[in-house]
């Protein structure tokens, strides 16, 4: 049930025929002008969400909405932030003394198939929800404010007393100040470099490994000086320093191809130098060397670049392992597995009962051309406008990319290559030949979608318009919307009927938090490959645009769709290119489907 909410929530035309069917931005003939329609947009979309009814639900989506008036206005967005941390205050104040007064934990509001629970355990599950949205505000955040991002994030639980949620929520924690500082790291190496240093007191684990490719990606000095302290604390040799051997073996292994890469024409200086890697290799030959059997066969995965920088330690580890394969039984099971396991396939081949291996090669070097003839259309179709042919020559291309894609597997492709191909055309300036492509994907599709299938695929189409001829992307996606609606509708009654605890819906709304909290985010800035599409509909006209994000009905499904066009009109990043994206939609899986 929670799968297909999600499902119909992200089923948002804009977005959905944007991220299956990109196409490529065009100028804006007044970027000014938008922006201004996008930021009253926004104003009007915090409107609605002062309409929702829980209080979660206000506090996740206002912490979006701050979070893209900072492209705009970074006052005002503090501004927003700043009632955003109060709300979330003064919900975790109202948990807190909930679960100070509330009912004994086993004291059940119904049992049976249903799970239905009440009194605390009916607050700790809220908890856990409030602690989803915390994490999303800290993320959001994160992008523009890192220092209010992780203050935020300490200082929010100030306000909880009772004992056991303070427990649940410092147990999460610790790993999710790692993607924090992760995501820190993409918008401020320094702020995460000192973030990173206070973290480590407690031991390094695999998380500081990430942020350290991270920072030395965004800044290779502020790498080296993080780097630096990483292995001041690996030799400080503490209980704690260091959480597992595997973050030896993950820091060696970046340390060695970062060196290695750092001697090639045109390198950025290493994170560690030769010494450095070598002090990190004695540091775990000296953890294997003096652990238990279990670490001692783990550190076959180490070995290599063990013996690159201390080849006596190496040795010496394998002359412990020897010791080890001689005495451990799981060794010898694992020895004799093997040994039956060659004797049963050489058997299988010296009588004949092999897998038909010439079969099997056919069936590859069929996929293999396909997939070159793939992506030879591709790149005919990606290069339509960059080469100099004559016309004849360019419609003997577009005429072979028809015949090519016609002849191609799966409606899903078909419809992905003929979008590109008539925006291609459309951007030449023949109108009439755009829109002629464009019904040739328009025979593939269902015009009265039933299933998700259907659905998609009608996205699909709509993608391919945007740019094509928008005029008949938008009744498209306004008829989608109105069937969407009633599928929202219908499947959310379904779920009030299942859901006695009121965990997805309560009060008659989703609660987008229950989804981790990070469901809007995701919803609105991992759909890069919608945000061209969209602003290429924004650009055509966004009174339209505005107008189709008012067509749903529910208004948590309303702000997400206003939310996708606001992020692709008001983020200032560079979209990624469509063409690549299309290209990667349409070349096959390893198993060609």
């Amino acid at each position: 049930m929670q799968k297909l909410l999600v499902f119909l929530l992200m089923l948002i035309p804009i977005g959905s025929a944007a991220a299956q069917t990109p196409t490529p931005a065009k100028p804006a003939d007044d970027p000014a002008k938008l922006e201004k329609d996008a930021v009253d947009l926004l104003r009007e979309t915090s409107v609605d969400v002062g309409r929702l009814r829980t209080l979660e639900n206000r506090i996740s989506f206002n912490s979006e909405l701050a979070s893209l008036m900072w492209f705009h206005d970074d006052k005002e967005a503090r501004a927003m932030y700043a009632q955003v941390v109060a709300d979330f205050k003064q919900l975790l104040s109202h948990f807190d003394s909930e679960m100070n007064t509330a009912d004994d934990p086993d004291e059940q509001a119904m049992g049976g198939i249903f799970g239905s629970y009440g009194g605390k355990s009916k607050v700790e599950r809220k908890f856990q929800i409030a602690m989803a949205v915390r994490k999303q505000i800290a993320m959001s955040l994160a992008e523009h404010a890192p220092d209010l991002a992780y203050n935020f994030f300490y200082d929010s639980l100030n306000s909880v007393t009772n004992e056991k949620l303070r427990t649940q929520a410092q147990q999460s924690d610790k790993y999710f100040e790692g993607q924090l500082i992760q995501q820190i790291a993409k918008s401020d190496a320094a702020k995460a470099t000192d973030y990173g240093k206070e973290s480590i007191k407690g031991g390094v684990d695999s998380q500081h490994i990430e942020l350290l490719k991270k920072i030395y990606a965004k800044d290779v000095d502020k790498g080296i000086d993080f780097g630096a302290a990483i292995l001041s604390k690996l030799k400080s040799g503490g209980k704690d320093s260091v959480k597992g051997i595997y973050v030896y073996g993950e820091l060696l292994s970046f340390a060695s191809s970062n060196f290695e890469e750092s001697k090639k024409r045109g390198g950025k200086k290493p994170v560690y130098q030769y010494s450095d890697v070598r002090d990190i290799a004695e540091l775990l030959a000296k953890v294997i060397l003096d652990g238990d059997e279990g670490e001692g066969l783990a550190s076959y995965n180490y070995l290599e670049n063990i013996e690159k920088y201390a080849p006596t330690r190496a040795a010496q580890i394998r002359a412990k392992l020897r010791k080890l394969e001689m005495g451990s039984p799981s060794v010898e099971v694992r020895t004799v597995a093997n040994v039956a396991t060659n004797s049963y396939a050489n058997a299988k081949s010296e009588f004949g009962f092999s897998s038909n291996s010439n079969t099997a090669t056919r069936e590859n070097e069929a996929r293999d051309a396909r997939e070159k003839r793939e992506k030879d259309l591709m790149d005919d179709i990606t290069g339509l406008n960059s080469k100099q042919l004559p016309k004849e020559e360019r419609d003997k291309v577009i005429a072979q990319s028809r015949k090519i894609i016609s002849q191609t597997p799966g409606k899903d492709k078909k419809i992905v290559a003929l979008s590109l191909l008539a925006a291609q055309v459309a951007r030449a300036g023949d109108k009439d030949l755009a829109d002629e492509i464009m019904r040739d994907a328009e025979r593939l599709v269902n015009p009265q979608p039933k299933n998700y299938q259907d659905f998609l695929l009608s996205l699909m189409l709509a993608g391919g318009y945007a740019e094509a001829n928008p005029d008949k992307a938008f009744p498209l996606l306004e008829t989608l919307i109105l069937r969407q609606n009633e599928l929202t509708s219908a499947t959310i009654k379904l779920a009030e009927f299942i859901d006695v605890n009121g965990e997805i819906i309560d009060d008659g709304e989703v609660q987008i938090g229950m989804f981790g909290g990070d469901m809007i985010r995701g919803m609105t800035s991992e759909l890069g490959m919608a945000s061209s599409t969209i602003r290429l509909l924004a650009k055509a006209d966004f009174a339209k645009t505005r107008n189709l994000t008012n067509t749903f009905d529910r208004t948590e499904t309303r702000v997400l769709a206003k939310m996708l066009v606001l992020r692709a009109v008001l983020e200032k990043k560079e979209p990624a290119k469509p063409e690549d994206e299309l290209i990667k939609e349409y070349t096959p899986d390893p198993d060609g489907n």
